[in-house]
C-alpha cells in the first residue's frame, strides 16, 4: 500500500512538471554518432563532408564527430571538393541511427555511381564500445560480425 502511496505520488509529481520529472528525463541513455572529415579516399573519389544542419538546425559546434540521441535525421551535408566556379554544394541525407553505432560519411565522386556530381554515402558503421559496455547495448553492426563469425 505504501508503495502504490510513492508511486501514485511520483506520477502526479512527473505530471504537474516538478524539478523530479526533469530529473529522471536527463538520465544517461546510449547514443549515435556521426563522424565527418578525416576519411577522404581520392583514389575511390570519395571526399571528406561538412555538416551544415541538423534537421535544419544549424545551431551546434563545428566538430568531426557529433554524438546524438538514436533515431531518424535529416541532415545538411557539403562536400569538400570544390565545384568547377570553386564553390562548396551540400546535398540533403536522412539516416536512421541504431543506438551505439558510429557512422563515417563521406562524398561519392564517382562519375558511374553519382546523381547530380556526387551522393553521400555512410562509407563505414563501426559500434562505440564505450556505449555498448555501459548500457548492454549489442549495436547491430556486432550482432552481424558475431553472427557471421568475426
Amino acid at each position: 500500500m505504501r508503495i502504490a502511496t510513492i508511486l501514485s505520488t511520483l506520477c502526479l509529481a512527473a505530471a504537474a512538471g516538478l524539478p523530479c520529472a526533469s530529473a529522471l528525463a536527463d538520465e544517461p541513455a546510449p547514443w549515435a554518432e556521426i563522424k565527418v572529415g578525416s576519411m577522404a579516399d581520392k583514389d575511390l573519389q570519395q571526399y571528406d563532408v561538412v555538416l551544415m544542419a541538423i534537421n535544419g538546425s544549424m545551431d551546434f559546434r563545428d566538430s568531426t564527430r557529433y554524438e546524438l540521441a538514436p533515431g531518424r535525421y535529416h541532415f545538411r551535408l557539403a562536400s569538400t571538393k570544390r565545384g568547377r566556379s570553386g564553390e562548396m554544394t551540400a546535398r540533403p541525407f536522412t539516416l536512421d541511427m541504431k543506438p551505439c553505432v558510429r557512422y563515417d560519411l563521406v562524398a561519392d565522386h564517382a562519375p558511374a555511381e553519382s546523381e547530380g556530381g556526387w551522393r553521400i554515402v555512410v562509407r563505414s558503421e563501426s559500434a562505440i564500445k564505450s556505449c555498448a559496455k555501459k548500457f548492454g547495448v549489442l549495436p547491430a553492426t556486432v550482432e552481424q560480425a558475431v553472427a557471421a563469425g568475426s
